[in-house]
Parts: C-alpha cells; sequence; structure tokens
C-alpha cells in the first residue's frame, strides 16, 4: 500500500475496507498499511483486518498476540478459525476464540490491552 492509495479512498469516502492477515509472514504489510491509514486519518472503525488463527503450529499465545498487533496498528481485527481442506475445525480452538469472534467482548478485550484468562479454557485433551 502507497500514501496514494490512502488518499484515493479518503477521497472516495469508503466506509469500510477490509485486510487480510493469514500468515505472521504478512506482518510489515499489514503494519505499513495501518501506518498509512492512520496518518491519512482512517479510523479502526473503517479498517477492517481479517486475522486467521489455529493453523497449523499455531498458539493460542500466538494469535492474541496477532490480533493485539492488529489492533495496534490501526485496525478493527475480524477473527477467523482455520478450517482444514475437509472443513473440519479444531474444537479446541472454536471454544478458544468464542470471546474474540464476539465483538463486544472482542472490543473489550482489546481496549483493555488483556489476554483471555486461560484459567477459564479447558482444552478437550486435558480431560
Amino acid at each position: 500500500m502507497k500514501a496514494w492509495h490512502v488518499d484515493l479512498l479518503r477521497e472516495a469516502k469508503t466506509q469500510r475496507m477490509y485486510f487480510a492477515y493469514d500468515n505472521p509472514s504478512d506482518w510489515k504489510e499489514i503494519l505499513n498499511a495501518g501506518k498509512l491509514l492512520r496518518d491519512g486519518g482512517i479510523s479502526k472503525n473503517k479498517a477492517k483486518c481479517y486475522v486467521l488463527a489455529g493453523f497449523d503450529n499455531d498458539t493460542f499465545e500466538d494469535a492474541e498476540k496477532r490480533f493485539h498487533d492488529t489492533w495496534e496498528a490501526g485496525f478493527t481485527p475480524y477473527i477467523m478459525q482455520y478450517m482444514d481442506d475437509d472443513g473440519n475445525r479444531d474444537p479446541d480452538w472454536h471454544r478458544f476464540l468464542a470471546d474474540w469472534k464476539h465483538p463486544r467482548r472482542r472490543a473489550k478485550m482489546l481496549d483493555e490491552g488483556r489476554l483471555t484468562n486461560k484459567t477459564d479454557f479447558i482444552c478437550s485433551d486435558s480431560n
């Protein structure tokens, strides 16, 4: 993204724009886009970013860091749970992401800068 893109988005009075943070290697591009948008006067209310969680080798802690980093970069994160080629989703990730997918709970957790209370989350394999 370049500054002139932001100028065009602002001139077009874009109400919402969506970005994707599907891979941790995308971080530099997301950070750059967030800075350009903020510098151009575009708020988190308009700049949304889909954040993928639960893919191979992902951890709850890494996912939460990406959610907070996305917020700090200038985006409202929209959480997406990874689904395998057969359409299956990990039930532990589903439970973990429930609060993050709920808009009001997500906003509260991000505003307070807190992570999910791990003592309230019980993985099925710990039973």
